[in-house]
Parts: C-alpha cells; structure tokens; sequence
C-alpha cells in the first residue's frame, strides 16, 4: 500500500496500512522461524538486508540522475531544450514507479519536474524580450490549474495556465506573447493553446460573471480558452468543471507571490459565494450522475470503438468521477485543501465520511491513479485505459471495489445535495 504508506504526521490511514504491514511480516517471520534452523533464519535475513541495501542503491542512483536532470533544467538555454529533459525524467520516473507503484511518489517527481520546467520557460521568455529590446518583464503572477494545482501532476497531465498583471501595459502584452511561446516550445502547452491572462479586476470580473448566460466583455474574447466557454448559450457541465476547477484546484508557481495571493484569496471568495447558488448544486447533480465503468449486474463499460475499443476508459469512468465529486463535497464542506488525498481526510475528520468509506476511497484513489499512471506508460501519452482481459483477478476484484466505493459516494452525495437543487 506504497500510497497510504507515503502519509505523515497524523494522516488518517497511517497507523491502518502501518499495522497491516507489521503483521503481515511478523506472520511470515514467524512460519519462517517456525519450520527452519538457525542458519536457515539467518540466511533468510541476509537476504532480506540485501535486498534493502540493493533498494537503497537504486534509490541513491535514481537521485543522482534525476539532481543533474533538475540541474540541466535550471540551465536550458531555450525552450525547445526542455523537452529531452522532461522525456528523459519520465523514463526514470516510470521505471521507478514500475518498480514501487506508488502514485504519490510518482506525482510527487512530476509535480516538482512540472514546476521546475515552467519556471525556467518563465526565466527564458522574460530574457527572450530583453534579447529582442523590448525591455523588462512586467510584474506578474503565473498560476497553474488542475492535476498540478491538486498536486496529482502525473506524466502526462495537461494543465491550464492563468498569467496575471497589475497593470495595462505593452510590456504584459508583449510578454505574454513570449511566455506562450515558451510554454508551446517547452511542451507545456499544445500549439494552438494559451494561457489566460488579464489584470486582477479581470479575474475577478470573470469569477464573480463566467457563469452567466451573456457574451464576455471584448477584453476577454481574445484568449481561450475563457472566451470560448462563455459563449455558449447554457453553462453545460464542460464549462462549469473547467470554471470550478480553475478556482478550486489553482496554485500559484512563478511570479510575483503577493499578487498571486490576492488572485487565490479573490477564487476562494468566489468559490465560498457560488457554494449556495442553484448552478453549483446543478452542477453537483450532473456529478453525481456520471457514469462509472462498473454497469448493471457487474458488467465492464468498454469503449465500443477506435484503437481503445474493449478497454475501460479509467479517466473518464472512475477517476474523474472520484475526483470531482471529492471537490464538491469538500467544497460544500468548507474543505480548501487541493488535493483529493487531502480533501478526503478533511473530510473524515468533519464527519462527512466515516473512516471505512475514507479508507475504500484512499484505496480507490491509489487503484485508479495506478492504472491511469499504467496507461500513460503504455501510451507514452496522456491516455488512461485499461483492459479487462488483462486483469488478473485481483485487479479484477480492487477496481470494482474501488468503483464501488466512488458509487456510495455518490449515493451519499446525492442524499445530501440533490434535494438542495
């Protein structure tokens, strides 16, 4: 249970996973020792120490690669020089993870190599316009939103990105144009795709208006992909989970840290006022009715078509579910913690869960995000599948298991939120 084992301090499954371990290795222990003589113990044991310091070797080497790969990063003379740098550090990442399946140290790797390489995009657009005369960056903040504003960056995520300024002026202008160009060269963004970006009254204009039905004003049109969720005629579920997304799973990376912190504070309030409006309940119902890859009478939802047909789309059909309905529920319940690993202790320890259904969850998570993180692998893309015929039983029976346990959430969310509605 790598997952549930990576916790700290005083977090929920700690001493759960901890005792399950112990015992478990006593037991074997203990029907070693039961049926061997003394220098069979010991030859046991030192196969046992040798594996740990094989293990520690491989972990010592791995931080090696992966502190000059963080260092070339700090040094990349352009954009375009980012990406071998990020090929080569999901390689060693993978292979750990093929080694550990842990999630959490998986994200952990990824949300670092994320930041790293959108900092030093940031670093080398501001000395592109220096390059090119057109004077110093401006004062700015650069916030990220989704898998890395929840911390679950894994090797493949796609993200949204918010550029903020503090005042008007040809140098934001001709800033961002370099800042777009340097997250498209690095890989960060598809082309084609930009960051918002605006002054703080913008941002604000936009949580407290994005969800009416009326076209946005002018200022905004120009960037996607804001403009274009705004203009359609009702907010269908799309719109609102990138809106409510952008508010509630948003961390700040690169820029001046004060006026990050006013564009977080501004989404939190914003967040705290939509929490008892009719369109975030309608949007919770629409959650709440997703469908799960589990069907009637235990059948598989397999995808009927494509290069992915007989496979279970994971993304669509368990993990995201799991995720959106964990934001809702800890938004409902003042929980503003970003990731979902956090937003189900916050959850347990208000009493919104008890610890049997916190504790399935956890488990559903690490199952989910595993085989997402498996299909990645696979792909060497941003694809979540996975095939059932490739199950062995006991994956079998821990998806359903986790799908199941994303199921009585729903049902415990619907209990307390439809009826709202």
């Amino acid at each position: 249970m790598p997952m549930l084992l990576g916790t700290k301090g005083d977090e929920i499954l700690k001493w759960r996973a901890s005792v399950e371990l112990v015992a478990s290795l006593k037991q074997r222990l203990e029907r070693k020792w039961g049926s061997s003589s003394s220098r069979e113990a010991e030859a046991f044991l030192g196969t046992l120490i040798d594996s740990v310091k094989e293990e520690l070797i491989y972990e010592g080497q791995l931080d090696e690669e992966l502190a000059a790969l963080d260092q070339a990063v700090t040094e990349a003379p352009t954009p375009a020089t980012l990406v071998p740098l990020q090929a080569r550090y999901r390689e060693l990442v993978a292979a750990h993870f093929r080694r550990r399946s842990s999630p959490l140290a998986l994200c952990g790797a990824c949300n670092a190599l994320h930041d790293q390489v959108l900092l030093r995009a940031a670093q080398l657009a501001e000395e592109r316009m220096r390059d090119l005369g057109q004077g110093t960056a401006p004062v700015y903040a650069l916030l990220v939103s989704g898998d890395r504003g929840r911390g679950e960056q894994t090797l493949y995520s796609r993200n949204r990105y918010l550029l903020l300024h503090q005042l008007d002026s040809q140098r934001f202008f001709l800033f961002s144009h370099q800042l777009t160009l340097a997250l498209q060269e690095s890989g960060l963004l598809a082309d084609g795709e930009v960051p918002w970006h605006g002054s703080l009254t913008e941002w604000r204009s936009l949580l407290k208006n994005g969800d009416r039905q009326q076209p946005a004003p002018p200022e905004l049109e120009p960037m996607l992909p804001f403009a274009a969720a705004q203009k359609q005629e009702a907010p269908p579920l799309p719109e609102w989970r990138w809106r409510l997304e952008s508010m509630a799973d948003l961390c700040h990376v690169a820029g001046f840290e004060p006026l990050a912190e006013q564009a977080l504070t501004a989404a939190a309030a914003a967040l705290k006022e939509q929490r008892g409006r009719d369109p975030f309940f309608q949007l919770a119902r629409r959650v709440i009715n997703l469908p799960l890859a589990l069907g009637h009478f235990g059948r598989w939802r397999l995808e009927r078509g494509g290069e992915h047909q007989g496979e279970i789309d994971i993304e669509t059909l368990g993990l995201s579910p799991l995720i959106q309905l964990v934001r809702i529920l800890a938004l409902q319940a003042e929980v503003h913690e970003g990731g979902t690993l956090e937003r189900i202790r916050q959850l347990l320890y208000r009493g919104a869960l008890d610890v049997d259904l916190a504790e399935r969850l956890l488990k559903a998570l690490q199952c989910l995000m595993q085989l997402r993180i498996e299909g990645e692998i696979r792909s060497e893309g941003a694809a979540a599948f996975a095939n059932p015929e490739e199950f062995s039983m006991a994956l079998d029976g821990r998806l359903r298991s986790a799908l199941e346990a994303v199921l009585n959430l729903q049902k415990i969310a619907y209990q307390r939120m439809v009826g709202q509605v």
